[in-house]
């Protein structure tokens, strides 16, 4: 049978306090009460338990065993139910309590996983359903499927904001053929080796090779393994080769032309969404900012390593 508690959330958020604060005046400052309504909360609720709570060493206050076992299961309860104070708050205030975010996999992740950190500091009670896609653009997704979308912004494309153009460097392994050449290889010599496309480039305009040796590969991580062991060469994200370059182990190709494409990417805010969530606004603002700028001073410079590539 459904009863209702005899103690209440009220009562242990004060024992805890008293705990944590190291005594009832020092808990009586913390939560802006006089000492002798900490006093009073704490006496009715062993009264009400039945058991001891607290007892005095000297002039402190500490837990009994029966009390540190009772307040462990009622510090979750006590977390649990602030968090769902907060979050109703939230909407009192016109804002929401979710934001899905759908990203493209070859937005930088230091540059997305900064703006989510700062997001999460200043709005702890919003949840993020962070969804990773390949190679989307607008018309290939619906409302319902997000309220912030960074994708592939098509030439012409309307409503999406340019945040970032992602450099592709055509490169092979060091010690690929073509890395070898004293001339820029011809098209002819390009064709005679393995070149891996990932799929979605000719979203953006990338013309897609129909001669030669083509690996076409979903994701982005495939593509650069392909290259690191030397079978293929292709034009991948600088931002996830930039060690590789540094270290040696990849070497960009010396094209005449067409050494560095870019994957121009844009920010898409759900308009219907946009109306109810002043927070989305804020995270909106934190993607659309370039934290990572100047970060890294042992990174290679991405102009050194297109210094001898024509574009």
């Amino acid at each position: 049978m459904n009863r209702l508690p005899h103690s209440t959330i009220e009562q242990w958020a004060v024992l805890r306090a008293i705990v944590e604060h190291g005594g009832f005046a020092q808990a009586a400052e913390a939560l802006h009460r006089s000492q002798s309504s900490v006093s009073y909360a704490i006496v009715k609720l062993q009264e009400r338990l039945g058991v001891k709570l607290l007892e005095h060493q000297g002039r402190r206050a500490v837990l009994t065993m029966t009390g540190t076992a009772l307040l462990a299961e009622a510090i979750p309860l006590i977390d649990e139910l602030t968090r769902l104070e907060e979050r109703t708050h939230l909407i009192a205030k016109g804002d929401v309590l979710h934001i899905r975010l759908l990203v493209d996999s070859v937005f930088p992740k230091d540059r997305l996983f900064d703006a989510l950190q700062i997001f999460a500091t200043r709005h702890p009670h919003i949840e993020i359903h962070l969804r990773e896609t390949v190679r989307q653009t607008i018309r290939e997704i619906q409302d319902e499927e997000f309220d912030l979308a960074i994708l592939i912004a098509e030439p012409g494309a309307k409503l999406i904001q340019p945040i970032a153009h992602v450099p592709l460097i055509a490169v092979a392994h060091k010690d690929h053929p073509l890395t070898q050449a004293t001339q820029p290889p011809s098209k002819v010599l390009l064709a005679r080796y393995a070149h891996v496309e990932i799929r979605g480039m000719e979203a953006v305009g990338m013309s897609v090779i129909e001669e030669g040796k083509i690996w076409r590969m979903n994701t982005v991580e495939t593509a650069i393994e392909g290259v690191r062991r030397g079978l293929c060469y292709g034009w991948l994200p600088y931002h996830l080769i930039e060690h590789d370059l540094r270290d040696g182990i990849l070497a960009p190709l010396p094209l005449n032309v067409g050494g560095t494409r870019h994957i121009p990417l844009g920010l898409l805010v759900n308009e219907h969404k946009l109306m109810n969530g002043p927070s989305i606004k804020t995270l909106a603002s934190l993607l659309s900012t370039d934290t990572t700028k100047g970060t890294k001073s042992n990174a290679l410079n991405y102009n050194d390593i297109i210094t001898n590539i024509h574009l």
